[in-house]
């Protein structure tokens, strides 16, 4: 903060301010769990594994809590809210085969968890409706992560330009589908506010699995193979609208302009025309990807030198290994790696390893 002086140089006064408003009765979140869990052996130990139910409910979470205009602050940090979480992890061994210079062992993990916000700030509308969170994206009786928002259906074609320009659009432009009617237009226009919006789907991957397989042939070769999934869980993008994405380095690197974009003469119902833009109310809407995905960890192939070769060196054994990282991935996800969002390196490794 500061003034001017009569001659026009600004003058600066040293001042100290409250940037957040503190709670002294801030305490820590609470939770109570349950689980009963199994584990199991059968045939001579050829299968192993175990079984485990939970539920946890999480009370008195610290959360910042919105405050009115006059106190000054915008929220305060504050124990609210109560989330559970519930679900089942499985894992399970087997021993495949085993034979004469033979071995294959498979081990394999599978999860479930399904989470729930009950509470939140415990403010209620006229109906005794508790309120959500929007801005935060929570929403009573929903996942945290549920995506609430307007739901893309396609791309205005050319035989639709007349309704697309009711609403201040044209074909190749996104066409957003319009649920509730009652505040339309006269003419039947339709008008696009949180009245349109719908439950969508989950950010948070719901389902985790993982499987490994090791096999070990003519005694001295080991071959290992690993892979893993994240499944029941959606992503939104606006990158199918083409646009320039302010030169972002995202453009620039993935070129997004190379898809297969809306033209007269390549009328695609997936991805819109360059620098497209949603309805009257709803221009910059995004769309609802599934981000389910299946990778291919890592591949590790390895070799150890005959015994009776080593110790001539008074050597006691030498491996060698070779193995990639990242190797592939099975994706619908059109931007970037569909577990980050982002990029990821396929790494190759070769060692040696020497005991003497």
């Amino acid at each position: 903060m500061g003034y001017y002086n009569s001659d026009g140089s600004a003058a600066v006064i040293q001042a100290l301010e409250i940037s957040r408003l503190g709670n002294p009765n801030l305490e820590w979140e609470k939770t109570t769990a349950y689980n009963v869990g199994l584990d199991f052996s059968v045939l001579d130990s050829r299968f192993t594994g175990s079984v485990e139910w939970y539920y946890k409910k999480t009370h008195d979470m610290i959360m910042n809590q919105r405050l009115p205009n006059f106190t000054g602050f915008s929220s305060i940090t504050t124990n609210l809210g109560e989330v559970t979480n519930s679900g089942f992890e499985l894992t399970l061994n087997s021993r495949n085969m085993e034979i004469k210079n033979f071995t294959w062992n498979t081990s394999f993990g599978f999860s479930y968890n399904k989470n729930r916000i009950n509470h939140l700030y415990y403010e209620y509308d006229e109906n005794g409706k508790e309120i959500n969170d929007t801005s935060n994206k929570w929403y009573i009786g929903k996942p945290v992560g549920e995506i609430w928002d307007f739901e893309v259906d396609g791309i205005w074609q050319l035989n639709e330009a007349t309704e697309a320009a009711k609403v201040n659009q044209k074909p190749g432009d996104p066409k957003v589908v319009n649920h509730y009617t009652a505040d339309d237009k006269e003419d039947g226009t339709p008008v696009y506010n949180d009245k349109d919006k719908v439950y969508q789907g989950t950010t948070a991957p719901p389902i985790y699995w993982n499987l490994r397989n090791d096999f070990t042939f003519l005694k001295d070769f080991t071959f290992s193979f690993s892979m893993y999934s994240y499944m029941g869980h959606k992503s939104q993008a606006g990158y199918y609208l083409n646009g320039d994405n302010s030169g972002s380095m995202f453009t620039q690197t993935s070129n997004t302009y190379k898809k297969e974009y809306w033209t007269p003469e390549n009328p695609t119902n997936d991805y819109a025309r360059l620098n497209a833009v949603g309805p009257s109310g709803a221009t910059g809407v995004q769309k609802v990807y599934n981000r389910n995905f299946v990778r291919l960890d890592n591949i590790t192939l390895g070799y150890t030198l005959p015994v009776k070769f080593t110790r001539k060196y008074q050597i006691e054994k030498i491996r060698l290994t070779a193995g990639v990282n990242n190797v592939c991935t099975f994706d619908s996800w059109d931007y970037g790696d569909p577990e980050t969002g982002g990029y990821s390196n396929r790494q190759f490794q070769f060692g040696i390893n020497v005991t003497l």
